[in-house]
C-alpha cells in the first residue's frame, strides 16, 4: 500500500520541515523563557542553545544539549583560570584554546562539546573580563536553551524510525533469498565454477544490506528512547532485534553455502561436471528453492507480523526439514568413496539447519502459534 504524503512531507521540497519549524519554536520558546526567568533583555545564548541542540530525536537532543553545557562550564572554568593567572594576549589565547580542546576531546564530550569549550572560554576570556556576570549567564541561558530544546523534541511530534527498519530487515531478507535462489537455478542444470564464483560475489555483497539493517536499527532504537509517544513500539524493536540476529546469522550461513560450492567445484576445474553429480544438484537446488520461499515468507512475517505468513513459514521448514534428511542419505550413497565432497554436501546442509532453527524460533517470537521443528 502506498501511505499518501503528509502535508510537512511535500513542504520539505521547498527546505520547510517538521525539524526546522521545531528549532524556530525552541529558539522563540527560550528567548521569552530566558527573558522571562533571567531577566536579561537579549538572551541570545539560550536561543543559540536551543538552536544548535534541536535534532531529529529526542535523545540526539539531550545529548547534544548536554554536550553543550558541559562544553560551557568547561570553557567558563578554564578562561577564570587563564584570566586570573596569565592575563590577555595572543600567546594565553593559543594555550587556552589548546588546553580546552585537548581536555574536552580526552573527557569524550562529543563533536558538539570538544569546540564548545573552546568558544565558551574565547568568549569569557575577551568579554567576561568587562561585562559583570556575563559567565553565569551564558552558562545559565544555555543550561535553559538546551533544557527547552529537549522538551520541544520530546513534546511536539517525536519520530519513530521503526517502519524504517522493518523495511530494511524485509529487504534484507528478500536479498539472503534472492542470493539463494540465484544458487538453486544454477544447481539445477550443472553449476559452473564462474557461476558459483559470481554467486560466492554475491553472496558477499549482501554484507551492505546488513550493514544498512544495522543503521536503521540504530536509528529505530534512539528514535524510541526517552519517547512518551510510541512506548508500544519498543515490544516491536525487541522482534526486530531478534530477527536482525537471525539474519545476521543467515546472512554468515548463505557465504557459507556460497563458498562451499565455490570450493567444491574449484578441487577439480578440469572436470567440474564431476565435482558434484547432477542427481545431488538438483536435490540441492530444490532445498535451496523451498529455504528462498522460507525467507520469502519471513520477510513478510517481519512486515505485517501475519499469522498465514507464520503457518506458511513453518510448512515450508517442515518441508526441507524432510528434503534434507533424504538428501544426506543419497549424498552418503552417492558420495560413499568421496568423502571430502560428503562433507562439502553436509557442510550445505547444516548451514541449511542452522537457519531453519533460527527462522522458526524467531517466528514464534513474532507470531507465537509457529511451533519448533522436530
Amino acid at each position: 500500500m502506498r501511505w499518501p504524503k503528509l502535508p510537512w512531507d511535500t513542504l520539505e521540497e521547498w527546505g520547510i520541515s517538521l525539524q526546522v519549524a521545531k528549532t524556530a519554536l525552541a529558539a522563540a520558546f527560550a528567548w521569552a523563557l530566558a527573558g522571562w526567568l533571567l531577566h536579561t533583555a537579549r538572551p541570545y545564548f539560550a536561543s543559540l542553545a536551543a538552536i544548535l541542540s534541536v535534532q531529529a530525536t529526542i535523545a540526539e537532543s539531550v545529548s547534544r544539549g548536554i554536550q553543550r553545557i558541559f562544553g560551557v562550564m568547561g570553557g567558563i572554568m578554564l578562561a577564570i583560570l587563564f584570566t586570573h593567572w596569565l592575563g590577555l594576549h595572543a600567546w594565553s589565547l593559543a594555550l587556552l584554546v589548546f588546553i580546552a580542546m585537548a581536555l574536552a576531546t580526552r573527557l569524550h564530550l562529543g563533536s558538539q562539546g570538544i569546540p564548545q569549550v573552546a568558544i565558551s572560554a574565547l568568549m569569557v576570556w575577551a568579554v567576561g573580563s568587562q561585562v559583570r556576570g556575563y559567565a553565569w549567564y551564558r552558562a545559565l541561558e544555555t543550561a535553559l536553551g538546551s533544557v527547552v530544546a529537549a522538551g520541544v523534541s520530546a513534546l511536539l511530534w517525536p519520530p519513530d524510525f521503526t517502519p524504517d527498519a522493518v523495511e530494511s530487515l524485509r529487504l534484507l531478507a528478500v536479498g539472503l533469498a534472492d542470493v539463494i535462489r540465484g544458487m538453486a537455478e544454477d544447481l539445477r542444470h550443472g553449476l559452473e565454477p564462474d557461476e558459483a564464483n559470481r554467486h560466492l560475489k554475491s553472496a558477499r555483497a549482501i554484507d551492505a544490506g546488513l550493514a544498512r539493517a544495522r543503521r536503521a536499527m540504530k536509528r529505530a532504537e534512539t528514535s524510541l528512547r526517552w519517547n512518551p509517544w510510541h512506548r508500544g513500539a519498543r515490544g516491536r524493536l525487541q522482534q526486530l532485534g531478534h530477527a536482525i540476529g537471525v539474519l545476521d546469522h543467515s546472512v554468515i550461513q548463505v557465504r557459507g553455502i556460497a563458498r562451499t560450492l565455490f570450493v567444491t567445484l574449484d578441487r577439480d576445474v578440469s572436470q567440474p561436471s564431476g565435482a558434484l553429480p547432477l542427481v545431488l544438484g538438483r536435490g540441492l537446488a530444490d532445498v535451496l528453492e523451498v529455504m528462498a520461499e522460507a525467507l520469502t515468507s519471513y520477510a513478510y512475517l517481519i512486515q505485517a507480523q501475519d499469522q498465514h505468513a507464520a503457518v506458511r513459514l513453518e510448512e515450508l521448514l517442515r518441508e526441507a526439514h524432510a528434503m534434507r534428511h533424504q538428501l544426506i542419505q543419497k549424498a552418503g550413497r552417492l558420495l560413499a568413496e568421496d568423502g571430502g565432497r560428503f562433507l562439502d554436501v553436509a557442510a550445505v546442509l547444516v548451514d541449511l539447519d542452522k537457519m531453519s532453527q533460527d527462522l522458526v524460533v524467531s517466528a514464534r517470537l513474532i507470531i507465537p502459534i509457529v511451533r519448533i521443528i522436530s
